[in-house]
């Protein structure tokens, strides 16, 4: 069995008073006064919430109260569990609903609405909402075109389960409730205001425009706009409107002048795009003051390699100096620049090569070291010649066997014909040899900084490869002459006789030389050496692995 809450206010349709319990209960004569004219017919009581009718009832304890009549339908006075502020609030705004302020409001509204066109009926408290559960009777109620209207007028603060409470049954019944706030301020902070505020995402809070007389209602409603820095802030705006300036949402059953929501999607689309235009302009103002540091930079050091070119000076440290510090933008503008670029179909690289002397040897040598600034050490000249073959043809160059050590660790391919300009360079047959050898060798090398490696150990290389080819290469020894070369290799070769011995045996060289060892001096210096054992090096083993892999298998390690 539920428990029936008592009524603490009541309203007397004969006398047209609010009764307040607290007050007609408050002593045991009066209690007994109101019940006697109760039951004597002399007072008629009606729930002032739910209109339906009350009974005055007494407890065990002869204590009288208000009680709705058994079998009643559901009011929030009787069946919620309202805290007891929450009810109070309610007894004002019941009480309110009588003050001459309430009555004088409702009057005008329905005076001003009866002057609208496409008003189709007016009701002034008079006019009971009802569905299943609930029944209403609101200040005014009016159709306006095919929509249904109720304005509900507020004098006092408002519990938001009120409010909520209000707007739910009409929006049920397909009814747009406004509220007309007498004394609302948006800028207040107490309870009720803050609720009213944010209770619909459009914020339009409307009151009567009492300096007309035509139906107009002030809405204030927030205006969202963007300030300098693209900020965004909102102000309130007070507007005096008719009703045919109101829309309608007929999803939400809320009336609205402005579209707060809408207007600050718009807003804030303005401000991400203002914002992102911003953000763009500023990476172009970066962008465009890095690209001028990087022209500047890089027109410098191009002034500064023509000086050094035109003066044939050798203290090429600052302009050295000036490329290392350039971050990698500024290296892409470098070898991007004029200065660089072809002419003519003739690369740059064989420009310099084909016109250079011998002082602007410096120049050419730190032009090949300095890998930052890029260029095609491959690409042909417009005649078709390699960069070896044009090295070769300017005379002017002293040294320029030496720059093709250089062009080699560029990346230089070398080629059969740059082999023929090693056979006229180099006129002494081991020479010749161990040169062509080892240019080849420098084509299977990925890592070129391993060339000087290659060159450095050239004897080595040349061991090697003369056991691998079964031919005696780079020494100057004679087809038959492998236990004078193989004894030389021995006494001379000592750190990297590891390597050497692992050739010979790899590539069946051992066995020869121990069948050509009649006199056993191979063997003696074999065994001399095992017995001494040197100290072995192995600084060029990462070179050895890539020139000879075979040399590697799971069997060695050194």
């Amino acid at each position: 069995m539920s428990f029936e809450r008592t009524i603490k206010v009541a309203f007397d349709k004969i006398s047209g008073m609010i009764l307040e319990a607290n007050e007609v209960f408050e002593t045991y004569e009066s209690a007994f006064e109101i019940r006697k004219q109760f039951h004597k017919d002399e007072v008629e009581l009606y729930c002032c919430e739910c209109s339906q009718k009350l009974n005055v009832s007494t407890s065990k304890y002869d204590r009288l109260h208000f009680k709705h009549q058994p079998n009643a339908e559901y009011c929030l006075l009787k069946d919620s569990k309202l805290l007891p502020k929450e009810t109070d609030e309610l007894i004002r705004i019941y009480k309110s609903k009588e003050s001459n302020r309430h009555k004088e409001l409702k009057n005008k509204i329905a005076r001003t609405l009866s002057k609208v066109n496409d008003i189709s009926s007016i009701n002034l408290d008079d006019r009971y909402i009802i569905d299943e559960k609930h029944k209403r009777k609101p200040d005014v109620f009016c159709i306006y075109q095919d929509k249904k209207i109720v304005f509900e007028i507020q004098l006092s603060d408002l519990s938001l389960r009120y409010i909520i409470s209000r707007y739910e049954f009409y929006k049920r019944n397909g009814i747009y409730l406004i509220w007309i706030l007498d004394n609302f301020d948006v800028q207040g902070q107490n309870q009720t205001e803050r609720d009213i505020k944010y209770l619909t995402e459009y914020q339009n809070f409307f009151k009567l425009d009492e300096d007309t007389n035509d139906f107009r209602l002030v809405c204030t409603y927030k205006y969202p706009f963007l300030v300098n820095e693209n900020i965004l802030l909102t102000k309130w705006i007070e507007k005096s409107i008719g009703l045919t300036q109101l829309k309608f949402d007929n999803e939400l059953y809320q009336a609205y002048f402005f579209d707060y929501k809408k207007k600050l999607d718009q807003k804030e689309k303005e401000r991400f795009i203002k914002i992102e235009k911003s953000k763009k302009l500023e990476k172009e103002r970066i962008k465009a003051r890095k690209l001028n540091d990087a022209l500047e930079k890089t027109q410098e050091i191009i002034e500064d390699l023509r000086n050094l070119w035109k003066t044939k000076a050798l203290n090429f440290n600052p302009v050295k100096n000036k490329i290392s510090e350039l971050d990698e933008y500024e290296l892409k503008i470098l070898n991007e620049s004029k200065a660089f670029e072809d002419e003519e179909n003739e690369p740059k690289i064989h420009k310099w090569f084909s016109i250079a002397k011998k002082n602007n040897y410096a120049f050419l040598e730190f032009m090949l070291n300095c890998h930052s600034i890029e260029f095609d050490v491959n690409k042909k000249s417009k005649k078709q010649k390699s960069l070896f073959q044009t090295i070769f043809n300017n005379k002017e160059l002293e040294y320029g066997k030496y720059l093709t050590r250089l062009i080699l660790k560029r990346g230089y391919i070398f080629t059969k014909l740059d082999e023929e300009i090693l056979q006229e360079w180099y006129p002494i047959k081991k020479e010749k040899q161990s040169e062509i050898l080892l240019h080849y060798l420098s084509n299977k090398l990925n890592n070129r900084h391993l060339i000087d490696k290659l060159f450095e150990h050239r004897n080595l290389i040349c061991t090697i490869e003369s056991a691998k080819k079964n031919e005696i290469i780079g020494f100057g020894y004679k087809s038959n002459q492998w236990l004078a070369f193989a004894n030389n290799a021995v006494h001379s070769y000592k750190e990297y006789w590891d390597y050497i011995e692992l050739a010979f045996k790899h590539y069946n060289i051992w066995n020869k030389l121990i069948e050509l060892d009649k006199k056993g001096t191979f063997r003696k210096k074999v065994t001399a050496f095992y017995k001494e054992r040197p100290h072995a090096k192995y600084d060029c083993d990462l070179l050895i692995k890539i020139l000879y892999p075979e040399l590697h298998d799971e069997n060695y390690c050194v």
